[in-house]
């Protein structure tokens, strides 16, 4: 049997790294970040984060639920922007509540670029994220 004249593309355009344990966005956010454009790569433990940033693995955008693990999110957000290869990459904030003036400065010290604000209606994050990641492109 001959192989189909036009081969799909399986290559992912943006990978993000999503540091959080909140299953129904990312449930919610893979029904919404259509494949194969998107990769969301999670990851809800504190070791395995670390080890993700380290490596040499590209990461378009390290998206960091602040609800996650008492704010060790933004310590790894930190580590990422302390890493040479990482410091161009943005990294979103993402909050269930509109952050306060402090939360938004510590976190921009942390390296974090932008903040999203959950909401019931995910395209309205997924949208937000790809404004965030598409940025880089302006």
């Amino acid at each position: 049997m001959p192989a189909p004249a036009r081969p799909r593309s399986l290559e992912t355009k943006f990978r993000i790294l999503y540091l959080g344990s909140d299953l129904e966005l990312v449930k919610a956010l893979r029904k919404v970040l259509p494949k194969p454009d998107y990769r969301l790569v999670t990851c809800s433990d504190r070791g395995t984060a670390g080890l993700f940033l380290k490596s040499t693995i590209p990461y378009d955008l390290l998206l960091v639920d602040l609800e996650w693990r008492d704010g060790d999110g933004l310590k790894l957000a930190r580590l990422a922007h302390s890493k040479q290869d990482r410091k161009q990459m943005p990294i979103a904030l993402l909050a269930a509540t509109e952050l306060s003036d402090e939360m938004r400065r510590r976190s921009r010290r942390a390296g974090v670029t932008d903040w999203i604000t959950k909401t019931p209606d995910m395209a309205e994050v997924a949208q937000a994220i790809k404004k965030v990641i598409n940025k880089g492109d302006e």
